[in-house]
């Protein structure tokens, strides 16, 4: 292994190169669904390293000459945001812009709102695009066009859609779903990558038959790493002369959930801080030092839940399990098992919780947040 002369760490952003563990078996896996353009679905919490995945995987098939785009749309709220980051994802790819121009043209002849012209001393293109004075159905139509003008982008193309469930919560009574379907259907050459974090609204949307997206694609749920991951750590410190005890890492993936990105971020603060050898005890450290670094933010998501959710969170960030349990309700002041599950709907719907296995059991979205919670409140 060669020596790494920075820090061996990286987090925040999706990772590549030696700061990436691949998973070899989930890449041939998802790669040969794809080339046989068998659309696949990937299930995982977020932060769990699906769109570091999906970077390696695409740059793999980009070597074989598919055209590859990556679109996220976690922050969608309407079809003009969904447009707009579509329109982002090509204008990225510096050989489609040429393209995308050509299409812009030819929706400009439908609606006049829309340029498309050439800077003739960059030779850069500028696009015209005023979203926002768009009709609601000529963004409707564009959002088609364009979906159609995938097809056209290369004689083989994989399209990953990061947290793809968000077309589900746009209200348009399934138009959107309804136009993804046709066009995962239609698109001969385009095989697509859709991944997300919330697993029961993507269960509900591929396996309900009144939903569009009915059975259209391969599942697959993300899976957290073996005992691979805490070898490649215990790797990366020793690269700068650190020692690592197995043990530390497997306690501390048990207090993060399994989560990569939180892994390496307090790895990465293990060395910042020039710890020489790291034990259970300098994890733990290092971690609180990391979640009262977020208190602000945590204290702002607090003060906007109601007190019933207030009381759930603190129950789920205790309990492992058994959370309805009348002696359990009793001890974090819930009236009943009714107003329990009321409250985390709510928080299932707001992100904050997510399931497991099942009633009775919950995650936490952030799992720092519950780490956060058992610090500063006692049951």
């Amino acid at each position: 292994m060669e020596k790494v002369n920075s820090n061996p760490f990286k987090f925040g952003n999706p990772v590549e190169g030696d700061y990436y563990l691949a998973r070899p078996e989930l890449h041939a896996a998802v790669k040969q669904f794809l080339q046989n353009r068998i659309h696949v679905v990937l299930m995982g919490p977020r932060r769990f390293g699906k769109t570091s995945f999906v970077l390696s995987l695409l740059r793999d098939f980009e070597k074989e000459g598919y055209t590859c785009l990556l679109v996220d749309i976690f922050n969608i709220t309407s079809h003009r945001d969904f447009l707009r980051q579509l329109l982002r994802a090509i204008r990225l790819k510096e050989g489609l812009k040429g393209k995308l121009r050509g299409w812009l043209k030819k929706l400009a002849t439908c609606v006049p709102k829309v340029t498309a012209d050439l800077d003739t001393f960059s030779g850069s293109s500028s696009f015209g695009l005023t979203l926002g004075k768009l009709g609601e159905e000529d963004v409707k139509e564009a959002i088609q066009d364009l979906l159609e003008v995938l097809s056209s982008l290369g004689k083989k193309v994989v399209v990953a859609v990061d947290e793809f469930q968000k077309v589900s919560e746009i209200d348009d009574q399934g138009w959107l779903e309804a136009t993804l379907r046709t066009h995962l259907q239609r698109l001969k050459n385009v095989s697509f990558l859709l991944t997300g974090s919330r697993k029961d609204l993507i269960l509900e949307m591929l396996n309900n038959p009144s939903r569009p997206l009915y059975r259209s694609c391969q599942t697959i749920e993300f899976p957290a790493f073996g005992p691979e991951f805490v070898d490649w750590i215990v790797g990366r410190f020793k690269t700068i002369g650190t020692s690592c005890k197995s043990e530390a890492i497997k306690h501390l993936l048990k207090l993060v959930q399994n989560i990569p990105n939180y892994a390496q971020k307090v790895c990465f603060h293990l060395v910042a801080q020039g710890c020489a050898c790291v034990t259970g005890k300098e994890v733990e450290e290092v971690l609180e030092n990391v979640v009262r670094q977020n208190a602000y933010t945590y204290q702002t998501l607090i003060s906007s839940l109601t007190l019933a959710q207030k009381r759930a969170l603190r129950l789920a960030a205790y309990e492992k399990g058994a959370l309805f349990n009348k002696e359990v309700l009793q001890k974090y002041e819930i009236t009943s098992a009714p107003a329990l599950s009321s409250s985390i709907k709510a928080l299932k719907a707001k992100g904050i919780l997510d399931e497991e296995g099942g009633r009775g059991k919950v995650l936490f979205d952030d799992p720092l947040f519950a780490y956060w919670l058992r610090l500063c409140f006692s049951p």
